[in-house]
């Protein structure tokens, strides 16, 4: 495997992600949050499955123990249903901003659990790498102008509580799938099987809620379709496996800092494509994350 090989996939599945959150984005206005949640899997796994079959193939692993399946049903249940309905959730009672700062504590947490679980050590360039990394994110996310929220009241604690619990549970998701990725195993074989148990805890409980039919009303309208299997192959398909890649070739610590980064990249759509005005400390915050990761990437 080439050099930085890991750091660039999750660079990559950084961009990816900020692509698919435009994509997402405007389907959810006119689909809703949960509708596109579920329908953006199911496309997923129909994008992994045909990816799959080109690139090993046949259409889906047939080689996986009992254990690797194991940590990647775990890592599943941990960071694509409940992290992320935890994230959901934050993002309603205390905004996108403060969600997103909650967020930014992953990278640390990461390094942290990787260094205990698994003996990845850091070495001085590459903390200052991430201290930046996540600096960056932080000044462009305080800089963004959020809905106002109340500081105090019982909603206020609950939504922190929710933010934290999606930060942990996308640590988790990265250790344990992290576990099955050890001895090589195919990365895309384990974003398949991740994203089909995803697939079935959240279609099963759209059975259970009776939600069936609408979300597939709303997820095959023509202005939705078209976009949401284009938002599921850039992220949640191509965006989660080079996810893997970079978790199973890079330190943890520094992959979860660099996939850290679409605020950041959505801030240089903004101001070099769309020639939005995003502010000094917005521009400030960029350059600094960006210099973090041209540390990251130094041999």
């Amino acid at each position: 495997m080439m050099p930085l090989f890991g750091e660039a996939a999750a660079l990559t599945a950084a961009l990816c992600w900020a692509t698919s959150s435009m994509i997402f984005s405007n389907v959810g206005g006119k689909a809703g949050a949960q509708t596109v949640n579920r329908g953006r899997l199911a496309c997923s796994i129909f994008c992994l499955t045909f990816l799959h079959w080109i690139l090993e193939g046949q259409p889906w692993p047939n080689a996986v123990t009992w254990e690797q399946l194991g940590w990647l049903s775990l890592s599943s249940v941990l960071g694509l249903v409940i992290g992320d309905a935890m994230l959901f959730q934050a993002f309603v009672l205390i905004g996108a901003r403060l969600s997103m700062l909650l967020m930014s504590t992953v990278p640390i947490m990461g390094a942290i659990l990787a260094w205990v679980l698994f003996d990845e050590t850091l070495r001085p360039i590459e903390i200052t790498g991430i201290a930046c990394g996540v600096g960056g994110v932080l000044i462009v996310i305080l800089g963004k102008k959020g809905r106002p929220i109340g500081l105090e009241g019982r909603n206020y604690v609950i939504g922190i509580l929710f933010g934290l619990g999606g930060a942990v549970g996308q640590v988790a998701n990265l250790i344990t799938a992290k576990y099955a990725l050890i001895d090589g195993y195919s990365a895309l074989s384990a974003t398949w099987i991740r994203t089909l148990v995803a697939v079935i805890a959240m279609w099963g409980l759209a059975v259970i809620l009776g939600r069936v039919r609408r979300t597939v009303t709303a997820c095959i309208a023509p202005d939705v379709g078209k976009w949401l299997l284009l938002g599921a192959l850039v992220g949640p398909a191509i965006g989660v496996w080079l996810s893997m890649l970079a978790v199973q070739n890079a330190n943890v610590g520094i992959a979860s800092t660099l996939m850290a980064l679409p605020p950041v990249i959505l801030i240089v759509y903004e101001g070099l494509i769309l020639r939005k005005p995003v502010g000094f400390q917005a521009v400030a915050g960029t350059c600094l994350a960006f210099g973090g990761v041209a540390l990251l990437f130094m041999p």
